[in-house]
């Protein structure tokens, strides 16, 4: 079995076993067996179970910072595109939720905030960085003519809560993914109506 395989299977093991019983109520015996491994070889890869919690953390920010595109990459979309085209830029930024390992790490920070600073940090860093997106977006695209002048920083903070409603619940309730799906679509329907468009 060679180390990258052991590594992965570790991380994944913590994913779910993390999410589903809480970091505190997971020994590293639990850990072991989930991976299919002896204790001690966990500790080859990871030097603390704080260490692989703060992985899960990462995993989550990477999964938000995937589909994000840059403003050159996005700029010719909003000049030229459809109206569908370019409304699924600031749609197409947050990570597919139907992602097994990101639902996992969505619940493991979710469930932290409140009790550990690096899981509200790394929210906050993901919460900062997805506003900044929005804001930039929206406000280039009053500035190139395409949208008419409104409230960015509001219409950008309803944006980001309904997006963080939607993944929020479907971490928590899994089984609800496709009744949550439909309520998201009918709010970023409504939102959808707050951003004008010139043309």
């Amino acid at each position: 079995m060679n180390s990258p395989d052991t590594k992965t299977r570790i991380l994944n093991a913590a994913l779910r076993l993390f999410a589903a019983n809480g970091v505190e109520n997971v020994s590293m015996k639990e850990l072991a067996d989930a991976a299919g491994i002896k204790v001690g070889s966990i500790y080859n890869h990871y030097f603390a179970k704080e260490q692989i919690v703060e992985i899960c953390y990462d995993l989550f920010l990477q999964h938000y910072s995937v589909g994000r595109l840059n403003k050159e990459e996005y700029l010719p979309i909003l000049e030229k595109g459809y109206k569908g085209e370019v409304l699924h830029i600031p749609e197409g930024q947050f990570p597919d939720i139907k992602d097994e390992n990101l639902a996992y790490a969505m619940t493991i920070v979710f469930s932290r905030i409140y009790t550990d600073i690096k899981a509200r940090d790394t929210y906050a860093k993901m919460v900062d960085s997805s506003l900044q997106f929005l804001e930039e977006f929206f406000t280039t695209g009053i500035r190139i003519g395409r949208f008419k002048d409104f409230n960015v920083t509001a219409v950008s903070m309803l944006f980001l809560g309904n997006k963080l409603f939607t993944s929020q619940t479907v971490a928590i309730m899994p089984e609800e993914m496709q009744d949550w799906g439909k309520v998201h679509l009918e709010m970023l329907s409504e939102l959808e109506k707050l951003i004008p468009f010139k043309r």
